[in-house]
């Protein structure tokens, strides 16, 4: 014993003395007659101080009441949300499949506004990433500007002006972004939302739209300059000034060309002022060959007096060529050539003669019932072969290269050969006019007059 501590030996008892309160405690509630007989005593004396009187009537039937909720469990009042909760863990094998429906439900539904703003997020980046494209674009286009901007400009200061004017607005314009990069990538959590959407649209519909804007006028000021350099060139040339003098038309089109330019017209007609210039050398062409046509024409002893048509003809091509206008030339070249032609061959105006074809014809004018008459007649060749001549219609003004035609002659000449044909039907003297070499007009006599037709 002289070896067991004070310590141990004390908590050793305490657990007896803990064990024989419980067992006592356990007695009593046991012991039901001891306890009911000693709860009535202790009654009965607590009102007996209290100097109340009360039955042992009601005091048994009390105790008795007592002892028969003694033991009795009495759960406590719970609210609503707490009975639900219980009510549904006890149920909760039938919620299963109803609780598990919800959640499906509810899962999708956060799936799917999930991906509307996986959607929504990528638009927008999508759409940032193209601004900030367009405005490097911006930027690239003012770099090109700004050489463009120094050039020198001869005689399109006006649209050149007007051109660098809007370039300059456009290319200075800000544009305010929603948020920035770096407020972007410096926030994990950075939400966005559809007006931000709507806002990068607008901006990107805007900065698109003065992007594409600016290059197209970047790039018309560019040609601009270009065509302003060559004109400024081309009217500065020696050759120019010295072809101006001989044929006015190409200032004329160089003073409409820089009215134009002074009006704000962004676009010179270079192109056919180089055009009617490079002409110059075929007019020179052509001016040599009028001048070669008449000596050739000289040369065949054509006289003067026959010259008329083809003075005439030449004068309307020198007018035309001094203009720089080729358009009659081809009807020219076709002339001329029929004119030497003409000249170089001996010719005879014979009337037609057949028993089968008229020899003559003869017109009542209606608006004044006069008479003509007309002898049929075919310009035949010393070898007795039909040529062609230009005939124009004193009726209808119409010109036309014909072998057979209407010549208008007197009525005795007519009724002559009317005469002679019906005799035989043939006619004796056919041989109406001649032209000999050297000539461009029929020596006829006074009963031919000049009028000639087409159709009878």
């Amino acid at each position: 014993m002289s070896n067991i501590k004070l310590s141990e030996q004390l908590g050793a008892m305490a657990i007896i003395d803990e064990l024989y309160q419980k067992q006592q405690l356990l007695l009593e509630h046991l012991n039901y007659d001891a306890l009911r007989s000693k709860l009535a005593e202790n009654i009965k004396n607590y009102y007996q101080v209290k100097g109340q009187i009360v039955n042992d009537e009601i005091i048994e039937k009390g105790i008795n009441l007592w002892f028969s909720q003694r033991l009795q469990f009495v759960a406590p009042k719970h609210n609503w949300l707490i009975r639900f909760f219980a009510f549904c863990y006890v149920k909760r094998v039938k919620f299963y499949p109803f609780i598990a429906g919800i959640l499906c439900i509810l899962l999708w539904l956060n799936c799917n506004e999930f991906k509307k703003i996986f959607e929504l997020n990528n638009k927008i980046d999508k759409t940032y990433r193209h601004i900030l494209i367009e405005k490097k674009i911006l930027t690239d286009l003012n770099r090109e500007f700004l050489p463009l901007d120094k050039l020198p400009v001869y005689n399109a200061q006006v649209p050149v002006k007007d051109l660098k004017t809007s370039i300059s607005y456009i290319l200075n314009q800000e544009f305010n972004l929603p948020f920035s990069e770096s407020s972007k990538n410096s926030s994990p959590t950075f939400n966005y939302d559809q007006e931000t959407l709507y806002k990068l649209e607008e901006i990107d519909f805007s900065i698109t739209t003065i992007s594409s804007q600016a290059a197209r006028e970047i790039s018309k000021l560019s040609e601009l300059l270009e065509e302003d350099k060559k004109l400024n060139n081309l009217i500065k040339s020696d050759e120019f000034i010295q072809a101006k003098k001989i044929y006015p038309i190409l200032q004329i089109s160089v003073d409409k060309a820089l009215d134009r330019l002074n009006q704000g017209q962004q676009d010179i007609d270079l192109e056919s002022i180089e055009s009617l210039y490079n002409s110059v050398g075929r007019a020179e062409t052509l001016e040599n060959k009028i001048q070669s046509d008449l000596k050739q024409l000289q040369a065949l002893n054509v006289p003067n007096s026959d010259m008329s048509e083809v003075i005439a003809l030449q004068n309307a091509l020198s007018a035309d060529l001094k203009n720089l206008n080729f358009k009659h030339v081809e009807h020219y070249q076709e002339m001329m050539a029929y004119y030497i032609k003409l000249a170089q061959t001996n010719l005879t105006l014979t009337i037609v003669d057949h028993p089968n074809y008229k020899s003559g014809v003869e017109r009542t004018h209606d608006n004044t019932n006069g008479k003509s008459w007309y002898l049929i007649v075919r310009p035949m060749t010393t070898t007795n072969n039909p040529d062609s001549l230009w005939v124009k219609s004193i009726e209808t003004g119409e010109s036309k290269l014909v072998d057979t035609f209407g010549q208008q002659v007197t009525l005795e000449q007519y009724n002559s050969v009317k005469a002679d044909k019906m005799q035989d039907g043939h006619i004796d003297n056919n041989k109406l006019c001649t032209k000999p070499q050297g000539r461009l007009i029929f020596n006829c006599p006074k009963s031919v007059k000049s009028g000639r037709i087409l159709e009878w």
